[in-house]
């Protein structure tokens, strides 16, 4: 399979729409001739002369039927990594006098299991202001590509006036219709911070962290980049390989973390690299938030600055080889040497995250917090006076992940009657007349959480509200559901599943609820 780098704007960025990370054409309004998938297949698209279908002539793209009516054909994409979209790739290569004359783009942050019909249904917005009065009511699509011209048989590159936001699927308009043989979304993983705030290790380097490369000294059959990648590459092609040096020295790359953190162990795969591994290597790396970051681009290339991270290790070919640092460092970037060259498969950079500036000027703000202010605000992560009064014996805090840590601690140390005062502050799902005993910041935080269900048909939310007296009666305490990102049929569901339970089992269900909830909102208290 042909490996194509990213057009030169792109060199540094991500597919994020990559197959690889879970890119899924979820939608096309036609796709006769070839299908939607192959937009987002990797590799440059084949050329098979003389191949036909029953349909036509074989395309390795998408390809719509011509149009004998108004309007144009369109795709959704699930991007496998959400981020902000810099600009996309339309390549019509091999489609000579069949590709469209114009294409734009749509943008989108939306549930991950949002269903094509359900982002069809959503409305568009032409400019960020239309966006932001629609965004408040819910996920809207926002024109970010202008309809623009695209060539026949070219990799056309079609940069955005401005990067997006976070978003997590593209719609791909083509006027009016035709063949687009790949599509290539590039910008910046924007990574769920709830992966840094665990108590275990995490990749710090995985490219759905957000890791990328930020520069190599060679990429002649295989891009650093495939090192970031989930799962065990497929091939020796689907790996970082340089060509073989004839001068001394050794090549290397250079990646930046998707988050600031201390490096614990390091694993190198030379799976399939048989007869061109390396014979050692070495890791480096640096501390942006040490040197600043102006200082960092001229540090990439540069033989000297870097601290040792791993001395020279040596490498054998076909193998996992699982690393330990000599000492813990801190680290944004590391730089990867292989000796003299050859080919690595994955490198998994384990680690835990350290705190960002704004996590943590919320901590020392949580800190100053008088008594009081502390408690109320606990109150609102979740509704027992036990856990309030668990969580301010418990500060300060040592970092983001110390807070998750003793909020899980305090809430599981907890009995069976602080649990029903728990849930007791909620008010029920799918019925905004019974409040619950909330504050003024829980009740806000209780909107957002149910804003699918809020949304929810008349008759679902009718039998939503007759199920949940009956749990009410049948238990004593209201139904209790993690509702976000959730819609009342899928509430109610739930709701069904769990009526005929004995009440012990269904005071552990819903405190697991519980301790769910109680973890999104401190995640959104940090992110406010």
């Amino acid at each position: 399979m042909a490996h194509l780098p990213p057009p030169e704007p792109y060199a540094h960025l991500v597919d994020l729409a990559a197959d690889a990370t879970g890119g899924f054409v979820l939608h096309a309004t036609d796709d006769y001739f070839a299908p939607k998938e192959a937009l987002l297949r990797p590799g440059a698209p084949e050329w098979r002369e003389g191949a036909y279908t029953d349909r036509g002539k074989w395309m390795d793209g998408w390809e719509s039927q011509r149009r004998r009516e108004p309007g144009h054909d369109s795709a959704i994409v699930r991007l496998g990594t959400p981020g902000s979209v810099h600009g996309i790739l339309c390549d019509t290569t091999h489609f000579k006098g069949n590709a469209p004359e114009a294409v734009a783009l749509d943008v989108i942050d939306a549930p991950h299991t949002a269903t094509a019909a359900e982002l069809l249904a959503l409305p568009v917005a032409g400019d960020a202001g239309e966006h932001a009065a629609l965004a408040a009511r819910g996920p809207a699509w926002l024109r970010v590509l202008p309809r623009a011209a695209v060539r026949p048989d070219a990799r056309n590159v079609l940069e955005l006036a401005a990067p997006t936001g976070r978003v997590t699927h593209v719609r791909l308009h083509i006027h009016p219709d035709g063949g687009v043989a790949r599509l290539r979304v590039y910008g910046v993983v924007h990574p769920d911070p709830r992966a840094f705030w665990g108590p275990g290790s995490v990749d710090l380097a995985a490219v759905e962290h957000g890791g990328t490369i930020a520069a190599a000294s060679d990429a002649f059959f295989g891009p650093p980049s495939n090192l970031l990648l989930p799962g065990r590459g497929v091939d020796m092609g689907d790996g970082w390989e340089t060509k073989r040096r004839r001068t001394p020295g050794s090549d290397w790359c250079a990646i930046r973390l998707g988050r600031r953190g201390v490096v614990e162990r390091i694993d190198l795969d030379t799976h399939f690299f048989k007869g061109n591994a390396p014979q050692a290597a070495m890791i480096e790396c640096l501390d942006e938030e040490a040197l600043g970051a102006d200082a960092v681009p001229q540090r990439l290339r540069a033989p000297e600055g870097w601290d040792l991270l791993l001395e020279p290790t040596p490498l054998v070919p076909h193998r996992r080889h699982v690393l330990e640092p000599a000492r813990p460092l801190a680290a944004t970037h590391l730089r990867v040497h292989i000796f003299p060259h050859g080919g690595v498969n994955r490198l998994r950079v384990f680690g835990h995250a350290l705190d960002t500036p704004g996590e943590g000027a919320r901590l020392a703000a949580l800190h100053a917090l008088p008594g009081a202010e502390a408690r109320a605000l606990f109150l609102s992560f979740n509704g027992a006076e036990a856990f309030a009064e668990g969580m301010l014996a418990r500060r300060p805090f040592a970092s983001v992940r110390d807070l998750f840590a003793a909020a899980d601690s305090v809430w599981w140390s907890l009995g069976p009657q602080d649990f029903l005062q728990a849930f007791a502050a909620h008010p029920r799902l799918g019925d905004a007349r019974r409040a619950g005993s909330q504050t003024e910041r829980s009740a806000a935080w209780s909107r957002g959480e149910q804003r699918g269900v809020a949304e929810g048909e008349a008759g679902v939310l009718e039998r939503l509200r007759d199920l949940n007296e009956r749990y009410f009666q049948a238990f004593g305490f209201i139904f209790i559901c993690f509702a976000s990102g959730r819609s009342a049929a899928q509430v109610l569901e739930v709701l069904e599943r769990r009526l005929d339970n004995p009440r012990a089992a269904e005071i552990g269900n819903a405190a697991r609820e519980q301790a769910r909830i109680t973890r999104l909102r401190i995640g959104k208290w940090l992110a406010a």
